[in-house]
């Protein structure tokens, strides 16, 4: 396949997939050093022995530790309710008690409840009426930005709608008027019967979306019109569940760092509801510094293929 620019006005995007600069030579290797559990803060620390902010108790407790997923406060902090000038929140979702489990190995009934966990503080956070943006996001691995091993995410809420974010709804909301119809309901549609799609069921369309700026990138999408997580029906959320499983499955057998993230928009009640997955393979360098344009060595068909073997 020979180079191709691919865009995404919606979402400001200008890709270069090429497949063929993949296959450039490579003698610079990041390592990553593994953390035992006697180094790990939510091992060690003994704020996880507290009850912390938000607590899914585990039914199985004999030899067990009693919870199965604890939010606590971040530590570190960028926004704080006590700092004007950054109005916000940080949580920390701690998705397991056991150290060396990655949530692709854990059981679908328990992703669920990492998700149910991601409501019930969305739910929490959006009755500040200060809060207008509401980011949970997960970093897997040192090029996917993580700073600790153990499984977790995080939850980021802040007084102020990121920049980016306005300017996508507002090219969304210019799509609706333009064209009578949402255009994330059109996209999950044209994916589903493309070369692009990954998984799909009754609730649930997986695919790679077509200007992707990550090798392996992968949207879940509901097709259902809803504005966030918390309007998931149950069987929505068990869809989600499985189907990010098994993406992450994946892309762990690939040993690629992985951020997943999901965001609302408090202000707007039309946003269309969607999980994104980006593997960080690669990093970008001065091309894409410099000009703002991605390249990508593996077209979303490849990835999409991969995916569904």
């Amino acid at each position: 396949m020979h180079s191709e620019i691919r865009t995404d006005l919606i979402h400001d995007r200008f890709v270069i997939i090429a497949p063929k600069r993949g296959n450039r030579p490579h003698d610079v290797q990041p390592t990553e050093v593994p953390v035992s559990s006697r180094e790990c803060p939510f091992c060690q620390d003994p704020l996880m022995r507290a009850k912390g902010i938000y607590t899914v108790a585990n039914p199985a407790r004999k030899g067990k530790p009693s919870w199965l997923i604890k939010v606590i406060k971040n530590k570190f902090p960028v926004v704080s309710p006590a700092n004007p000038h950054a109005y916000g929140a940080q949580e920390v979702v701690v998705e397991t008690p056991e150290h060396n489990v990655e949530i692709g190995e854990l059981p679908d009934a328990h992703i669920m409840h990492i998700f149910e966990t991601y409501i019930a503080r969305t739910r929490a956070l959006s009755r500040d009426k200060k809060i207008k943006y509401i980011l949970i996001f997960k970093n897997h691995g040192g090029k996917a930005g993580a700073s600790l091993v153990h499984a977790h995410s995080q939850i980021f809420a802040t007084g102020f709608l990121p920049p980016h974010i306005i300017d996508k709804l507002t090219k969304g909301q210019e799509y609706r008027i333009a064209h009578g119809e949402c255009y994330y309901d059109e996209l999950v549609k044209r994916e589903e019967k493309g070369p692009r799609r990954i998984f799909s069921d009754a609730h649930m369309v997986a695919f790679t979306p077509y200007a992707s700026i990550y090798n392996y990138e992968a949207w879940i999408m509901p097709r259902r019109h809803l504005d966030n997580i918390t309007q998931l029906t149950h069987e929505e959320l068990h869809s989600l569940a499985t189907l990010t499983k098994r993406i992450i499955r994946k892309v762990n057998a690939l040993q690629i760092s992985y951020n997943f993230y999901l965001h609302q928009a408090i202000t707007d009640k039309e946003e269309h509801f969607y999980l994104r997955i980006a593997p960080r393979r690669d990093i970008w360098a001065g091309i894409e510094l410099g000009s703002r344009l991605i390249i990508n060595t593996v077209s979303p068909e490849d990835a999409a293929r991969y995916y569904r073997s």
